[in-house]
């Protein structure tokens, strides 16, 4: 086994569940697996005794870490930055890898201090977009350098290929990787299929889980709610991060359909709780209408067939493109009667659905099999 690996996530690796998978694997490659991230969560997800986490600052959620002063986030920054490098300086650390921009950041402000032949890796989980944060922050100036120390880099990663055109001056010398969200094996283990839950269900279940906001055809959704699809009633469950202005929206277009009691909430929690609620569902939501590309970013698509759901998802090239031949896949252009017929389809088809989306999950969408590549490669070669 290689000697150790720093990992460096400014927020926890549960709210970014592929990074969980990613340490998961390489603690069966390395003596030691050292993760330096921020104290945002109070669960530790990891399968191995080699994994330690030194989590940085006092305990607050990613949304209330956000409303402290700019003082309190420059010294967790810099605590951050000083225990990042005091891993990563040892003689025993093989492999740096970094996830996201502010860790990018934070480790060029010392580069120059580590040996030019421990072998460094970037992943970028999400486009670091300067315009979404407030000028000269410690987000505003990870953005602005992340192309440029990126150059510096071994290793490179993306969850998907369609990302590589903001990156056009990726050096050669740089290896690349495609690494998709997708879950783990390990993690995700054999469920009940969903057409065997709905025959002793009152309720057709629907789940949408990640970002709660504009874009993801919510609306449409709680405007349905009133229907009854085989004389069951609809439900949907709405999962993940939420701005008190857009939840109250939803609850008043819940109140104003009187739907309220069809309308449940589940707020952030553990990534080890997700898999359960959504052994629960008979159908998730996965609409995108923003121009990022998601595709095998979309950890949520693949999470959802992991648990032997279909589907729904809008229908565009992209996502033509990387699901176009899997029947649990329904497309759907997020108007209400576009997606009315796909909850209804998905209902008379459940059974050969579910099947489906699971027999896929343990060919072709599990973590393991996309990271063998980078694994061999960690092994044959930790010095580029």
């Amino acid at each position: 086994m290689l000697d150790r690996v720093v990992v460096a996530i400014y927020i926890h690796p549960d709210y970014y569940p592929p990074t969980i998978n990613a340490v998961n694997c390489l603690a069966t490659l390395y003596k030691e697996v050292i993760i330096v991230t921020g104290n945002n969560c109070k669960d530790d997800y990891f399968i191995g005794d080699n994994i330690k986490v030194k989590k940085i600052g006092k305990y607050y959620s990613p949304i209330n870490f956000e409303k402290t002063s700019t003082l309190y986030k420059v010294i967790v920054f810099l605590k951050f930055t000083f225990h990042f490098f005091k891993n990563t300086f040892s003689n025993k650390c093989d492999l740096i890898l970094m996830y996201d921009a502010i860790p990018l950041f934070s480790f060029s402000l010392f580069k120059r201090l580590i040996k030019k032949t421990k072998t460094t890796w970037y992943h970028n989980h999400d486009m670091p977009n300067i315009k979404s944060v407030s000028k000269f922050s410690i987000g505003w100036f990870a953005a602005k350098f992340e192309k440029k120390t990126l150059q510096s880099m071994k290793i490179f990663s993306l969850p998907t290929n369609d990302r590589l055109v903001y990156y056009p001056n990726l050096q050669p010398q740089i290896k690349y990787f495609e690494l998709p969200n997708f879950p783990s094996q390990k993690i995700y283990n054999s469920s009940p299929s969903a057409h065997a839950k709905i025959i002793d269900d009152n309720f057709i279940r629907i789940i949408y889980q990640g970002t709660i906001s504009p874009g993801h055809a919510i609306e449409e959704v709680v405007r349905l709610l009133p229907n009854k699809i085989h004389n069951k009633n609809l439900q949907l469950t709405l999962k993940g991060k939420v701005k008190t202005e857009y939840k109250n929206k939803i609850n008043d277009l819940a109140k104003k359909y009187n739907v309220e009691n069809k309308l449940h909430w589940v707020g952030i929690g553990a990534y080890k709780e997700v898999q359960e609620l959504t052994k629960q569902q008979h159908i998730g939501l996965a609409i995108h209408l923003g121009n990022i590309p998601q595709g095998t970013a979309s950890n949520k698509i693949y999470e959802y067939a992991a648990c032997g759901i279909p589907v729904i998802v809008y229908d565009n090239q992209q996502f033509r493109k990387h699901l176009g031949d899997f029947s649990w896949a329904i497309f759907t252009n997020a108007t209400e009667d576009s997606l009315l017929k796909s909850i209804e389809y998905c209902c008379s088809n459940l059974e050969a659905l579910s099947k489906s989306a699971k027999n896929d999950f343990n060919k072709i969408f599990y973590f393991e099999k996309n990271f063998s590549e980078i694994a061999n490669f960690l092994m044959n070669k930790t010095v580029i």
